[in-house]
């Protein structure tokens, strides 16, 4: 009798001690490029804010989460027609507010994203809630000031993102100061080493080529690309990194699945934001 109400005890305490491994979706957006609603096309009606906040909110459920943009989020273009200005800063700032509510970490800014000037940058910042990571821009503002690196701990899994943007032949703001790109990055990767973070994650905002030789040179990192405008379905490996692309207009979100104790990730993915977000849940 004894030894059968042991056993029972042995029984419940191990279904008890259960649970399923910790985990943490890096989930990621890039290229919204001031884009709020749906895109209207026939094939596939994608993407849309509200979708996006649903989706994020799913995910949020079903464990830890980290949100990232990678840039070019605010505006259509680097400069805006004056017909456009102030429906460009009215979108923005909607596409600010709906970050804060999704739970944004982490923003790189893209040359987009200066569009109304530094000051209006900072503005969205602070209505995003999110930190501005840069390695290679500074700011002369009070108003704001880039990061190099951010250390985001959740579920026990500790992620170092870092920023880098080039701007090419857009004119840099005047109150921005900018860094050649490969050299802040070896400046940040010192600091981020000592941290021994479980993963690096570089947003960056500096196109395909100049991604796949950073990803060579710096093993083991993970790249959110915004400039190229792609999208992998499936992450694209070069050497022992991986590059990371989203698409356009906010029409897919990246999703990276990491489980505590465990090197690389479980899942990685881009759900497309379709139709299916309109409809309300069934009630169970």
């Amino acid at each position: 009798m004894l030894q059968r109400v042991f056993l029972a005890i042995c029984i419940l305490l191990s279904i008890d001690g259960w649970s399923a491994p910790a985990q943490v979706t890096i989930a990621y957006t890039a290229n919204r490029q001031g884009e709020i609603e749906p895109c209207g096309c026939k094939i596939k009606d994608l993407g849309g804010l509200a979708r996006m906040e649903k989706r994020l909110l799913q995910l949020r459920h079903e464990g830890g989460l980290i949100f990232l943009e990678a840039g070019n989020a605010f505006f259509t273009a680097p400069k805006l027609h004056e017909s456009r200005i102030k429906l460009e800063e009215d979108r923005a700032e909607r596409i600010a507010k709906s970050y804060r509510l999704a739970g944004l970490k982490a923003l790189s800014p893209g040359e987009r994203d200066f569009a109304r000037g530094a000051p209006f940058f900072w503005d969205l910042i602070r209505k995003s809630g999110a930190t501005a990571v840069s390695a290679n821009l500074e700011s002369s503002l009070r108003s704001g000031s880039f990061k190099p690196f951010l250390i985001l701990a959740e579920q026990g899994v500790r992620i170092a993102v870092v920023g880098l943007t080039s701007f090419d032949a857009v004119t840099l703001p005047a109150d921005i100061k900018h860094k050649p790109p490969r050299e802040a990055m070896r400046e940040a990767w010192k600091s981020i080493q000592k941290e021994k973070p479980d993963q690096i994650i570089l947003l960056s905002h500096l196109g395909a080529k100049e991604d796949a030789e950073i990803a060579r040179e710096f093993p083991g990192i993970w790249i959110i690309g915004s400039k190229s405008l792609d999208f992998f379905n499936e992450p694209k490996k070069v050497g022992n990194s991986f590059l990371f692309e989203v698409g356009i207009e906010g029409q897919r979100l990246g999703e990276i699945v990491i489980e505590k104790g465990k090197a690389g990730w479980a899942r990685a993915k881009l759900t497309e934001l379709d139709e299916a977000y309109d409809k309300k849940r069934k009630e169970k």
